[in-house]
C-alpha cells in the first residue's frame, strides 16, 4: 500500500541532522520505501540522511511524505511525529 500525505515541519530546528538521523533510523528499521519531497519539489530517500539534509528543510516548510509498505499508516504516523517532535 502506499501512502501519500503532506505535512508542515514544526520541528524548532527544521530538518536537520538529529531529526534527520531519526527518521533515517526509523526507515531503515521499517523495511518500507519512504520518500520526502521539499516544496520546490525535490524527491529524496527517506534512508539517505545526506539526501534529507540536502532538501534544506525548514521549521514551517510543508514536506510530502511517501510511504509504500504493509504497515505504511503506522510508520507514516512515526514519521510525522519525528518531524513535528
Amino acid at each position: 500500500m502506499i501512502l501519500t500525505v503532506s505535512v508542515i515541519v514544526s520541528n524548532q530546528e527544521g530538518l536537520h541532522a538529529r531529526p534527520a538521523a531519526e527518521l533515517v533510523k526509523l526507515v531503515e528499521t521499517s523495511n518500507h520505501k519512504v520518500f520526502i519531497s521539499n516544496k520546490a519539489g525535490k524527491r529524496v530517500s527517506g534512508s539517505s540522511l545526506l539526501g534529507i539534509l540536502s532538501l534544506g528543510v525548514q521549521t514551517g516548510d510543508p514536506i510530502e511524505l511517501e510511504v509504500d509498505g504493509p504497515a505504511a499508516q503506522e510508520i507514516l504516523e512515526q514519521i510525522k511525529a519525528v518531524v513535528a517532535s
